[in-house]
C-alpha cells in the first residue's frame, strides 16, 4: 500500500502552473495542480529541485500532523492551493484514518504551503469532492507519506 498516494511534479514551461500531479489510486483519479504558491513561499528560487524539497516539507508537515492526532479527531490536509479555494484531504481518526478529498473556500494564497499548521484544524466549510471514502490504517499512511518526502527530496 505504499503507493497510497502519489505526487509528481513535472518540469514544464507553464511558470508553477499545471506542475503538480496528485493522485489517491482508491479515492481520487490523478489531478493536476500548481506549484505557483510553494514557488512564491521559497522566492528566489532557481529550480524545480527547491519546489519538489517544498512539496516534500508540506507532506513531512502532513505527516507530523497525522501522527499527533487522537481518537475522533478531524484535520483537513491541504494540497491544491488556487486563488479562490484550497483541495485538501480530510482525515478523520477512528483507529484508522478515514480520508475524504474535497474542497474548502479558504483561499490557497492565505495558506502557508510548507507549514499550513493554521489549516488543519481550521476549516469548516469542506465540501466533497466526490461520495467516495477510503480508510487506511494510519502506520501505512504514516509509511507512504515518509516514502514520498523521500522521494521528492531525492529527485
Amino acid at each position: 500500500m505504499s503507493n497510497l498516494l502519489n505526487i509528481e511534479i513535472i518540469e514544464n514551461d507553464k511558470g508553477g502552473h499545471e506542475d503538480l500531479i496528485f493522485e489517491i489510486p482508491e479515492l481520487i483519479s490523478e489531478q493536476i495542480f500548481n506549484t505557483y504558491y510553494f514557488a512564491l513561499a521559497i522566492e528566489p528560487k532557481s529550480g524545480i529541485k527547491e519546489i519538489k524539497n517544498a512539496v516534500a516539507e508540506l507532506i513531512a508537515s502532513w505527516n507530523k500532523k497525522q501522527a499527533e492526532m487522537e481518537n475522533g479527531q478531524i484535520i483537513y490536509l491541504p494540497i491544491d492551493f488556487s486563488d479562490q479555494y484550497t483541495g485538501c484531504l480530510r482525515v478523520k481518526k477512528k483507529n484508522d484514518l478515514n480520508l475524504i478529498y474535497g474542497f474548502s473556500r479558504r483561499e490557497g494564497w492565505s495558506v502557508d504551503p510548507i507549514n499550513p499548521t493554521e489549516y488543519y484544524e481550521s476549516i469548516s466549510d469542506f465540501d466533497t469532492e466526490n461520495d467516495k471514502s477510503l480508510t487506511v490504517n494510519q502506520s501505512e499512511f504514516e509509511k507512504c507519506l515518509t516514502e514520498l518526502t523521500k522521494k521528492l527530496k531525492s529527485e
